[in-house]
């Protein structure tokens, strides 16, 4: 790689790098201004737009930097799973390792789905659906829950995958405690075996109406 080429990627980074530490101070990032942001990373604000056309790009490029890498992780560590209970544990230790590593950034995703950006959210979402399809399939490859049909086993898979993704804020406010960690821990997997047990005796028929 070339000097100008590596200088353009420090460049790149200090942008998005000094946006993450203005929202882990407790901006919105949707206040955030560019001269704020390029002020912070130490560079003229003509410069931000040879990276970015928009502050909104900008949040894009902090999204998919880290999610599909995420994503990746855990299909690939899921991929040994025999049965549900290792399914579980390994799911819950990728995201918890993860979100530890990338603590700035999981405090950005958790702001903005449901922030000022509609670019931002929909993008957001448009993961954790991603996620959840991920996790349907290999629902399907152990052969859990049968019974269900396509469809039931994405609503299966999409209530776990959210209750894992809701931990995330808890877990960066208990980071430094371990023992509040452990608790969190335990405390998701048993969140999700609620569920997996209750898909058990999930029957699709409508329910008998009131008299």
């Amino acid at each position: 790689m070339g000097i100008r080429a590596e200088q353009k990627q420090r460049t790149r980074a200090a942008l998005i790098a000094a946006a993450l530490e203005m929202v882990a101070d407790g901006r919105a990032f949707s206040s955030l201004s560019l001269r704020e942001v390029t002020r912070a990373a130490g560079v003229v604000p003509t410069a931000f737009y040879r990276h970015f056309p928009t502050m909104d790009a900008l949040g894009m490029a902090i999204v998919e930097e880290a999610l599909p890498d995420l994503r990746t992780r855990m299909r690939e560590l899921r991929q040994d799973a025999s049965n549900m209970e290792e399914l579980l544990v390994a799911s819950i230790n990728v995201f918890f390792e993860f979100v530890l590593q990338h603590a700035q950034e999981f405090l950005f995703f958790g702001r903005e789905i449901t922030g000022g950006s509609s670019v931002l959210r929909n993008t957001l979402r448009l993961h954790v659906v991603r996620f959840s399809y991920d996790l349907a399939d290999d629902l399907a490859r152990i052969g859990y829950a049968n019974h269900l049909n396509d469809q039931e086993r994405f609503m299966v898979a999409d209530l776990l995958v959210r209750a894992v993704l809701t931990t995330s804020q808890d877990l960066l406010a208990v980071r430094n405690n371990k023992v509040a960690l452990d608790t969190l821990r335990h405390r998701t997997a048993q969140q999700m075996r609620l569920v997996v047990i209750g898909v058990l005796n999930w029957s699709s028929k409508p329910l008998a109406a009131a008299s």
